[in-house]
């Protein structure tokens, strides 16, 4: 009977020997655990890191689709020269109205008396090209002040809205007067120019605006489209009815994109 006591008592100090060698390398484990984890912490953040800077970047720009639905898109481009004038108001209304953007060739030296309209014009998303400083056709094209005139302009857009716009407005198109050498100035210091596909005319009818519409409307029929109008009375009140009609058509609005820039110019020159 003694012999059996002893044996048990042998058998439990063993028992409590083990489980204090177990205790004691556990905790030895997790005191190891606690000392490496922050050089681990800082191992596994520099690897983080620097796969992040391997990753390649992502230009986040909108493309015009030249497609929707396996079909050719249409797509007009709707602009306004000689602004900005009492009238600009009103167009960006209309266009707020029909969530549409609008592509704007303004006078460097109109832009000052109408700030605000310019810069809300910005501040919607609308593009806000220079179409000169004088609009006079012999400075421009005989005395050879294009560049310096639309240089002067996009200062003056710079200074008012923060934007430099690249793209210009020939006062009367392009051609005859943008010479080639004047087309070589454009070109060395990044200038770009557009004319139009379809011209409103509505600069010549004052009290008529259904002339403006038929001379869009009737016109408008290749899948890309530039429409040219001016910040006028009739154009303000045929607006309205040439976005419904072209709508009709099938036609999608779209604005300028410097980063999209297609040639538009009666030069077919690709430089500008």
């Amino acid at each position: 009977m003694v012999d059996v006591t002893n044996r048990r008592s042998t058998i439990i100090k063993q028992l409590g020997i083990a489980i204090i060698v177990i205790c004691i390398v556990a905790a030895g484990f997790f005191m190891f655990q606690s000392i490496t984890s922050p050089a681990k912490a800082v191992a596994n953040q520099e690897n983080t890191i620097q796969f992040a800077s391997e990753q390649p970047k992502v230009e986040l720009r909108k493309e015009v689709p030249d497609k929707y639905n396996g079909q050719m898109r249409k797509i007009v481009y709707l602009t306004f020269d000689d602004g900005p004038s009492e009238f600009q108001k009103e167009i960006l209304d209309i266009l707020k109205k029909n969530k549409i953007k609008g592509t704007f060739f303004m006078i460097g030296g109109n832009i000052p008396a109408h700030k605000d309209s310019v810069k809300r014009l910005v501040k919607e998303g609308h593009y806000p090209g220079v179409h000169s400083m004088t609009h006079n056709y012999n400075k421009l094209y005989k005395e050879g002040k294009f560049v310096e005139e639309m240089k002067r302009a996009q200062d003056i857009m710079k200074e008012v809205t923060g934007i430099h716009p690249n793209l210009v407005r020939c006062p009367y198109g392009s051609m005859p007067g943008l010479t080639q050498e004047l087309r070589d100035q454009m070109t060395s210091v990044d200038m770009k120019e557009w004319d139009w596909t379809v011209d409103s005319l509505d600069w010549k009818l004052p009290g008529n605006p259904n002339g403006v519409i038929q001379n869009v409307v009737s016109h408008v029929n290749k899948e890309r489209e530039v429409v040219l109008m001016h910040e006028k009375k009739q154009t303000v009140e045929a607006l309205q009815t040439i976005i419904d009609d072209l709508r009709k058509k099938g036609y999608d609005f779209e604005v300028y994109d410097e980063a999209n820039h297609f040639s538009l110019n009666f030069w077919h020159d690709n430089r500008i």
